[in-house]
């Protein structure tokens, strides 16, 4: 027997500022699909258990694209995924098309090429902490400048146009800027964006920039209107992600600290810890759609069908901790026995095209972190830490570290 959703409930039902997801959303998960409604758009189901979310991210009977016309379930009034020029609204053949010809360019050997460098400039900002004295703010002397410094070198920003370009970014994400601002912003980055093109297209160089452009597939090339949306969505995708996950990880780790001790007296549990803390940290302030919408009937769990044409959010910050799938998964625990994928940079083909570029920087951080200052703390009480008000992602705003 099979049921639609019926009641609305209004979501999100909390926003936190910490790394706190609120027992309502564990109640919620008992149920299976509900219905909700965000501040803007459409009524969508919310998928919180795990093979929920993954079957909405991986059945083809969900699309991306399908309802980007229409009125989309969102927290802002104004847009910001990107449209269906997006590589991550798109839907096979466009999407599948894509991925193939960008694949070099994220390939598990050529991001793990970088390793020495990603690792020089790590040592460069970690002395720039020392310098500085304790405490030293982790967010603003390195948190965020390593992913800045690294996704900018790679994709082939000269150092020296790097704040012109982040500004415009900056401009254009802001919940805060003004039309006229963002339409401004958008106008300077797309021919910013467009010349860089054509200068690879003339002379290649060693970046990612050029990986793409020269990335032919039986004859097929990437068009400059295809460029553009893989260059902005991977500096979105490598930088401002990136840089919350650094943040809200050291706090993590200096709020367990016997987790730190862990990983202080056994390093080969490294790659084990750094997956069990993307699948715990909820990376969203607030929820960050990743809409997709029904092309058929489909039904989930608990015989609940979602009609076609509805929109249904995958909620996976609560599905990380599905305790179905992960045993006492409201808890951090690296030593889970063989666990299933997290959920956290998405799932199948639209796995985050930066994954590798983010892993990276992350596991070498907290290498350094654990060798260079195996006594690291936090300078003031966890609950004074701040945390971000100008992103949608959960991090700290400060977070003073001494050691």
């Amino acid at each position: 027997m099979t049921t639609t959703t019926r009641e609305i409930i209004q979501y999100p039902i909390v926003r936190p500022d910490d790394l706190g997801v609120d027992p309502l959303y564990r109640e919620l998960q008992k149920q299976g699909p509900i219905k909700a409604q965000l501040p803007y758009g459409e009524p969508r189901g919310l998928a919180t258990r795990y093979q929920d979310v993954r079957t909405v991210y991986t059945d083809p009977r969900f699309s991306k694209e399908l309802g980007l016309d229409g009125d989309v379930p969102r927290l802002d009034p104004r847009l910001r995924h990107g449209g269906a020029s997006s590589i991550a609204n798109m839907d096979p053949p466009r999407h599948t098309r894509l991925r193939r010809l960008t694949l070099p360019a994220f390939s598990r050997s050529q991001i793990h090429g970088r390793k020495v460098w990603v690792e020089g400039l790590v040592d460069q900002l970690l002395d720039r902490m020392v310098e500085h004295g304790k405490p030293a703010d982790f967010e603003s002397i390195y948190a965020w400048a390593l992913p800045l410094h690294i996704i900018t070198g790679i994709l082939g920003i000269p150092e020296v146009e790097v704040p012109s370009y982040r500004g415009w970014v900056d401009e254009l994400m802001s919940i805060d800027t003004a039309d006229d601002r963002k339409q401004e912003a958008l106008g300077n980055l797309t021919e910013y964006i467009y010349r860089l093109i054509a200068v690879r297209r003339e002379r290649s160089t060693d970046d990612l920039l050029s990986v793409m452009v020269r990335a032919p597939d039986e004859g097929d090339r990437l068009s400059e209107d295809e460029l553009f949306s893989l260059f902005l969505a991977l500096f979105l995708a490598g930088f401002e992600t990136t840089a919350a996950q650094l943040g809200s990880t050291v706090y993590a780790l200096m709020t367990h600290r016997h987790l730190w001790q862990e990983l202080l007296d056994d390093r080969t549990i490294m790659p084990a810890a750094m997956e069990e803390l993307w699948r715990w940290i909820p990376s969203f302030r607030h929820g960050m759609p990743r809409i997709r919408w029904a092309k058929e009937d489909v039904e989930l769990s608990e015989g609940v069908v979602v009609p076609a044409g509805d929109a249904v959010l995958p909620e996976h910050q609560v599905a990380n901790r599905d305790e179905s799938v992960f045993p006492h998964g409201w808890e951090l625990d690296f030593h889970r026995v063989d666990p299933a994928p997290h959920l956290s940079l998405a799932f199948g083909a639209h796995l985050c095209l930066g994954a590798q570029l983010a892993n990276l920087e992350i596991e070498v951080t907290i290498e350094k972190l654990l060798r260079r200052f195996p006594t690291l703390e936090l300078a003031i009480p966890s609950d004074d830490v701040k945390w971000s008000s100008s992103t949608f992602l959960r991090t700290p705003a400060a977070l003073p570290l001494t050691w």
